[in-house]
């Protein structure tokens, strides 16, 4: 029976890691312009990202976030973007997402709040180290403008979205509400030991 649900919510997560890409990669081009710029700071695989750290189980949160690096690298094949970039950023922002929540047992808008701020606040900062490093120029980061409008626009884009898209997320997920919280639990006594 555990066997079958750990499929279910694996399929989950796969379906919404494509529909992510597919939204982060062809939603601002079908809106009107003005709210397409907007749109396209809204970065809906590490979105994802967190809300699987979010279900307290830091394995499938940071194979979750090296899929959605690699999904993010097979999207965005150019000569301007370094591969792997995308996975590290999103496997140091999962860690970090998966610390605050294995630090902070409640599971509330808060929390969210705080863990979607770091992981897109670690997510650019790595990404632009690492362009910067590699003598790239910025695409993914708001158009190739400076790291501190990514910041600002990257940082509200995503705490906004992430309300709508995580209420949605917490309907697709309902059964798990339970295992989160005896997952975070036991980690909090294991830490304590």
């Amino acid at each position: 029976m555990e066997i079958k649900e750990s499929r279910r919510i694996t399929l989950r997560i796969a379906v919404c890691l494509l529909v992510a890409v597919v939204i982060q990669t062809t939603l601002t081009q079908l809106v009107p312009p003005t709210v397409g710029q907007w749109l396209g700071h809204i970065d809906w695989l590490l979105l994802i990202v967190v809300y699987v750290c979010l279900q307290r189980n830091p394995v499938q949160a940071l194979i979750t976030a090296m899929a959605a690096g690699l999904i993010q690298d097979a999207f965005s094949l150019s000569s301007e973007i370094a591969i792997g970039v995308s996975g590290l950023a999103y496997l140091i922002a999962a860690y970090v997402a998966d610390r605050i929540v294995s630090v902070i047992v409640a599971d509330n808008l808060l929390v969210r709040f705080l863990t979607v701020a770091s992981a897109s606040i670690v997510n650019i900062l790595v990404r632009a180290l690492f362009y910067r490093m590699l003598k790239f120029k910025l695409p993914v980061l708001a158009g190739g403008k400076g790291v501190a409008a990514a910041l600002v626009f990257g940082l509200c884009a995503n705490l906004i979205a992430s309300v709508l898209l995580y209420l949605f997320l917490d309907r697709v997920f309902s059964r798990n509400a339970a295992l989160r919280l005896r997952r975070s639990e036991a980690r909090r006594m294991r830490s304590r030991l």
